[in-house]
């Protein structure tokens, strides 16, 4: 997977200004590279200026698969104006109920934008579907981190899934959380995630997935993880 920078690209303060063309160039490049994709990371601020940078990559020869990588904050308007350009949606869903969304985030309606950019995603790409080599090619990826003391609600966001996206969809359930940033900074006003997530807590969010009706479920990234590790 092959991931461009924003069209400002900002590092230790720092930032870098590029062109639709100079992104274009750079899709090529990853392209010629062999990477199996161009995956954008957090875009829906930068919408008009990725869509500005593929009809200049096409006529350079760019082929691979576009990956919309988010967090599923996004509006539908944004994601409207993706519709046929767009190949892989693979949005987070982090939380299920508002008020721990709020606590947690600062935002209390993350839940329901994210139901409803999932549901567009799907409508746009559907189902996930590969090629003979396992590469993705078109379709839903869903990713969720599984929280300590079960406070992302993954039970209901695995339900939401099955029931009103697809039984077929695509699920990367992740275990990898570890307290940081303000858990860490503020002692006691975070308390159910002042810890990693236990083998227990992650088997039981697998076992949610299988019976809210769901079974494509990701195991390939966790031998990918034991390799770099």
């Amino acid at each position: 997977m092959c991931v461009l920078p924003e069209p400002r690209t900002f590092v230790g303060g720092a930032g870098k200004k590029v062109t639709a063309d100079e992104i274009a160039d750079m899709m090529i490049e990853l392209q010629e590279r062999g990477c199996h994709n161009i995956n954008f990371v957090t875009p829906e601020h930068v919408v008009p200026q990725v869509l500005e940078a593929i009809p200049p990559a096409i006529e350079k020869g760019l082929r691979l698969p576009i990956v919309y990588n988010t967090g599923a904050y996004d509006s539908i308007h944004s994601l409207k104006l993706m519709e046929g350009i767009v190949d892989i949606y693979m949005p987070d869903f982090k939380f299920w109920d508002p008020d721990l969304s709020k606590f947690y985030m600062t935002e209390s309606t993350y839940p329901e934008v994210a139901r409803e950019a999932v549901i567009e995603m799907h409508r746009q790409v559907g189902d996930l579907k590969f090629d003979d080599d396992g590469l993705a090619l078109r379709g839903l990826l869903v990713r969720h981190l599984v929280m300590p003391n079960r406070v992302a609600g993954a039970d209901e966001i695995f339900r939401f899934l099955a029931d009103e996206i697809s039984p077929h969809t695509y699920l990367n359930v992740m275990d990898q959380y570890y307290p940081d940033a303000q858990v860490v900074r503020k002692p006691g006003r975070y308390n159910d995630i002042e810890r990693r997530v236990t083998g227990a807590e992650f088997r039981e969010a697998k076992l949610a997935a299988r019976d809210a009706g769901l079974y494509r479920i990701d195991e390939r990234w966790r031998t990918m993880r034991s390799a770099w590790m």
